[in-house]
């Protein structure tokens, strides 16, 4: 009996995409600590000027405060009744689960889960995660660009430059249809959900609804006023993240300007769009420590930046996500209809 049991038992398929993920961030870390002098390292760590910590973090602070706000902005724009305040825990919390869980799970968990517990539909959530993703990728462009631009020795790759402007073409594209045509394109949405209820499937139906409404909401959020408050929020937002990067810069004695930073900030952002372990461990650090090496920084101070900023955005984040999740359990109240609506 059991040898049968064991024998009809599924076999549990390996997760090929965390594996990928763990394996990009291995193969980051080689390049990135191969070459250090570890002894170079500790005596730049050593050296680090602490006292750039508590501009740093305070800098983080108003990064997140405006990230909080704007989704705000961008949900009342769908329809929501929130505040600030209302959205702070759920987007400390999902920040938290990217940091620790793999596959950006956090943001899945603000689209699907949180929303219930401040009173927010679950395609209004969802559409405001697709719009400021968009809107991140166009800021995090321009700010590198603007780096670039007013920074005297950054220079960048050939075939980032070919990436960052095929980047910015998509981003742009995108932005203009979601702004123009998101009203045609819903009225045939809908009209291809009424022919589906016509015919008498009304589960496909379904799916076209929230197709529907997904698209009237980020067009809602995407109202030109709208997006220029989404946008200017969006440069206070990247503009405090630099203010942590050139605290650190700082801290290492790497002599560069707040532009540099921009750009390193632009750069190893961007980086977290490959797939890695969780908290972007690998292609976070390989891009920080390039871009700190092009700056003139010594592979020690670079790889010392790359830890040290890594670890500045990590640590703070998760620890205050924690502790909205504990002060806050009933986020989570959404999780029974969101497992529900996945059946």
């Amino acid at each position: 009996m059991n040898d049968q049991l064991t024998e009809t038992r599924p076999k549990k398929k390996l997760p090929i995409r965390q594996i990928l993920g763990v394996g990009i961030s291995v193969v980051c870390l080689v390049l990135v600590f191969r070459k250090v002098d570890f002894e170079q390292l500790k005596l730049a760590l050593e050296n680090f000027k602490w006292h750039f910590v508590a501009l740093g973090l305070a800098s983080l602070a108003i990064d997140y405060a405006m990230r909080i706000q704007r989704w705000a902005v961008m949900l009342r724009a769908g329809g929501a009744k929130v505040s600030g305040w209302n959205c702070a825990a759920p987007f400390l919390g999902s920040i938290t689960l990217n940091n620790v869980l793999p596959f950006r799970a956090g943001d899945l968990v603000r689209a699907l889960v949180f929303p219930s517990a401040i009173g927010v539909r679950r395609v209004t959530a969802t559409a405001s995660l697709l719009l400021e993703r968009l809107v991140d990728m166009l800021t995090l462009l321009l700010s590198l660009g603007i780096g670039l631009s007013l920074s005297p020795v950054a220079k960048m790759p050939e075939w980032l430059g070919r990436s960052v402007t095929a980047l910015a073409v998509v981003g742009v594209i995108a932005l203009v249809l979601i702004v123009t045509l998101h009203r045609p394109i819903v009225r045939l949405i809908v009209y291809v959900e009424n022919r589906l209820l016509q015919r008498n499937v009304a589960k496909l139906a379904n799916v076209f609804a929230v197709i529907a409404q997904l698209t009237r909401d980020i067009g809602e959020m995407s109202r030109p006023r709208t997006l220029l408050t989404l946008v200017s929020l969006s440069m206070v937002i990247w503009i405090g993240e630099t203010g942590l990067f050139w605290a650190v810069l700082q801290g290492l004695n790497i002599d560069s300007g707040f532009p540099a930073a921009l750009t390193i900030m632009a750069v190893a952002t961007l980086s977290t769009l490959v797939p890695s372990s969780p908290g972007y461990v690998g292609p976070f650090h390989l891009a920080a420590y390039s871009a700190a090496v092009m700056l003139g920084g010594t592979a020690a101070q670079a790889a010392s930046f790359a830890v040290l900023a890594h670890l500045g955005l990590w640590l703070p984040t998760t620890l205050a996500g924690g502790i909205a999740i504990l002060a806050k359990p009933a986020l989570f109240k959404g999780r029974a209809s969101a497992l529900h609506d996945a059946k």
